[in-house]
């Protein structure tokens, strides 16, 4: 099964043929078969980037927030690289789970892992919830135009709504699939755990992303910046 992130870039070079896309990633991530305008780089993002200044029109960053540690940098590079009236746009969630009928409390275990986990990459000089100040960052870096979307994402299937509890049912999926590859290196190199404690503390926090007596939801945020057409002397 592809990741969804990947399927969204083949779709993008299906319905801009016009467009030549290029994928990052840290691994080779490349399908056997893929649009004749989409191609993949192993790279890493925060290395020096390089394209030429002023050649690229869009970058798309999601997802990235507990592996990137200078996104003053990163957005310096994705700021020459642009054209002017390019955009740069960055999506993410913030690592927390909220509720709004009291049924999460700060006994709740998938809570207790994200307040772990940011504390852990913070050992590593990482900000996990850069998401809820990214504005900043987008206006020193010189962009302009920005326009941020923040949406509540239901974790579970708990939500009425039909179209709400299937949006719950998947993200609570990446949820539970994705635990014990973000914290187990946070959580024995940052905070000094041993991979038992990893594994005995994540049962308890997978247990109870499956009651559905919980209501919990993220809050996800997306940016979208622009380089300014005209540039300052």
């Amino acid at each position: 099964m592809l990741p969804e992130t990947l399927i969204r870039l083949l779709e993008v070079g299906d319905d801009y043929p016009e467009a030549e896309i290029i994928g990052l990633d840290l691994s080779p991530i490349q399908p056997e078969y893929v649009p004749p305008n989409v191609h993949f780089t192993v790279d890493d993002v925060e290395a020096d980037w390089l394209h030429a200044p002023n050649s690229v029109d869009y970058v798309h960053v999601r997802n990235m927030a507990p592996a990137l540690k200078d996104w003053p940098r990163l957005l310096s590079q994705a700021y020459r690289a642009l054209k002017p009236g390019g955009w740069f746009e960055m999506q993410d969630l913030v690592f927390d789970f909220l509720c709004d009928d009291g049924t999460v409390t700060e006994t709740y275990k998938p809570r207790e892992a994200m307040r772990y986990l940011t504390e852990a990459l913070a050992t590593f000089d990482v900000d996990v919830n850069i998401a809820r100040n990214f504005a900043g960052y987008l206006e020193s870096a010189g962009f302009t135009n920005q326009i941020h979307d923040m949406r509540k994402v239901p974790v579970g299937t708990w939500p009425k709504d039909p179209d709400l509890s299937a949006i719950g049912d998947y993200c609570r999926a990446v949820n539970y699939d994705s635990l014990g590859a973000i914290t187990n290196l946070p959580f024995t190199r940052g905070l000094g755990w041993s991979r038992l404690r990893v594994e005995v503390f994540l049962i308890e926090v997978r247990k109870d992303l499956l009651n559905n007596s919980f209501h919990p939801y993220h809050y996800y945020h997306s940016y979208s910046s622009q380089k300014p057409l005209q540039q300052k002397e």
